[in-house]
């Protein structure tokens, strides 16, 4: 097979109503996401992360600049302000794209499991191979006490289940129909350090069964909380505009300046 490449040349970003640009002339080498099966993009709040993860994502076109993306079996997709037609849109969003967001989709009125098995039936599934497609799914994201009341599990609906437990099945959901790339925009955002280890390990473990298949973006304002997890040095930094590969090194850095700037805006 051949390498990933993930590369974006001068891509501009801005959103309607806004004279500020989000993001202005980002470059990303094309050996990045080849390097790095995980990739977090973090930086200050409204700066541009979750802008910078639709446009890799195809959910957003830039403004100017193109994102080209080449998967490791040979097959290319490329687009710019124009953004794609429906047919290579779908194509990217149910072939290779999988997403994840911090406000999960399930449908209250569906089952976890039926929650699980929906995608596949856009795919033309019957009802009876997606839902063994589904219970296989669901086995990677259940804890071990879960595995105990598994019947009552998958028979439950969102509303009778926890934060964590919501978004893991939201995880499921998006892994179903075998994504190449996941995306998600702050998945444990909302979660208590204890779930968030949890949901962490559900998208590590996923990535790690093919890493050669797998790559996992994702939005995180938790820093080197992520990193640990993960374990992981490296990220997407966006901030001003810009956009850059840093080390966890760059991150203590960025910290200690915030913590100094704060100090001293108490002091006058």
């Amino acid at each position: 097979m051949s390498k990933w490449v993930c590369k974006l040349e001068n891509v501009i970003a801005t959103w309607p109503g806004r004279e500020k640009t989000t993001l202005d002339h980002i470059e990303l080498a094309p050996s990045v996401i080849e390097d790095h099966p995980m990739l977090p993009i973090m930086g200050p709040s409204g700066q541009g992360k979750s802008t910078l993860l639709y446009l890799l994502a195809a959910l957003k076109w830039p403004s100017e600049g193109e994102i080209t993306w080449t998967f490791p079996d040979g097959k290319k997709c490329s687009w710019g302000k124009s953004g794609l037609g429906a047919k290579k849109a779908a194509w990217l969003r149910r072939e290779r794209f999988g997403f994840a967001f911090q406000d999960h989709t399930l449908s209250s009125h569906l089952t976890v499991l039926e929650n699980i098995a929906y995608p596949l039936l856009l795919k033309g599934k019957s009802w009876k191979k997606a839902y063994q497609m589904a219970e296989k799914q669901l086995e990677m994201v259940l804890l071990k006490d879960e595995e105990k009341i598994y019947d009552d599990f998958i028979h439950s609906f969102p509303t009778q289940l926890s934060g964590g437990q919501q978004q893991r099945v939201a995880l499921a959901q998006a892994m179903i129909h075998e994504p190449w790339v996941l995306f998600a925009d702050e998945p444990t955002g909302q979660l208590d350090y204890c779930t968030r280890h949890q949901v962490m390990n559900v998208l590590k473990k996923w990535v790690k069964t093919d890493e050669t298949k797998h790559r996992l973006i994702w939005v995180t304002h938790h820093h080197t909380d992520d990193l640990d997890l993960m374990d992981l040095n490296d990220f997407l930094f966006v901030e001003q505009g810009k956009c850059k590969l840093q080390h966890r090194s760059d991150l203590e850095k960025w910290k200690q300046q915030v913590n100094n700037l704060q100090q001293g805006e108490q002091q006058q």
